[in-house]
C-alpha cells in the first residue's frame, strides 16, 4: 500500500496537476480595466470597475507603513463617488496611452497619486509615481 501511495504521489506531481504554471497567473491590464469601466451595457461592469478601484485603494491603505513609506494619496473629505473617480481614471488612461499594457493596479495608483496628491507629503506625485512600478 505504501508503494502505491508513493507512485500515485509521484504521478500526480509529474503530471502537473499538483503545481500551477507561473505563466498562467497574470494581472489585469490597464486596457482591460478601462474596457470594463467603459462598458455601459449593464450595471455589472460598473460594479466590477468600482469594486476593483476600491480594492486597490484599500490595499494601498492597509499595506503602507507610515514610517517607511509616506502618504502619497490623500483623499480629502467629502470624497467624490467611486463612479466619478473611476470615470476620471478612464479619462486619465486615454490621455496617457503608455500605461495601456501595464498592470491596472499600478496605473490606478499612479492616477490616484496625481488626482489626490498630498499637499503636506514629502513625496510629490512624480516621486510617488516612480516608486509604484517595481
Amino acid at each position: 500500500m505504501k508503494k502505491i501511495s508513493i507512485i500515485l504521489a509521484f504521478l500526480l506531481l509529474v503530471s502537473g496537476v499538483a503545481t500551477a504554471s507561473p505563466e498562467s497567473v497574470r494581472a489585469i491590464s490597464t486596457q482591460e480595466l478601462v474596457g470594463v469601466c467603459s462598458d455601459q451595457s449593464s450595471p455589472e461592469p460598473q460594479v466590477y470597475c468600482d469594486v476593483y478601484g476600491q480594492g486597490v485603494y484599500d490595499s494601498y491603505l492597509v499595506t503602507r507603513h507610515p514610517k517607511v513609506a509616506p502618504d502619497f494619496i490623500c483623499v480629502v473629505q467629502p470624497a467624490p463617488s467611486r463612479r466619478e473617480v473611476m470615470n476620471q481614471f478612464v479619462n486619465y488612461v486615454k490621455s496617457n496611452q503608455g500605461y495601456s499594457t501595464a498592470p491596472a493596479a499600478d496605473t490606478l495608483l499612479r492616477f490616484l497619486a496625481t488626482r489626490f496628491a498630498c499637499e503636506s507629503s514629502t513625496m510629490s506625485p512624480a516621486n510617488a509615481q516612480s516608486k509604484i512600478l517595481r
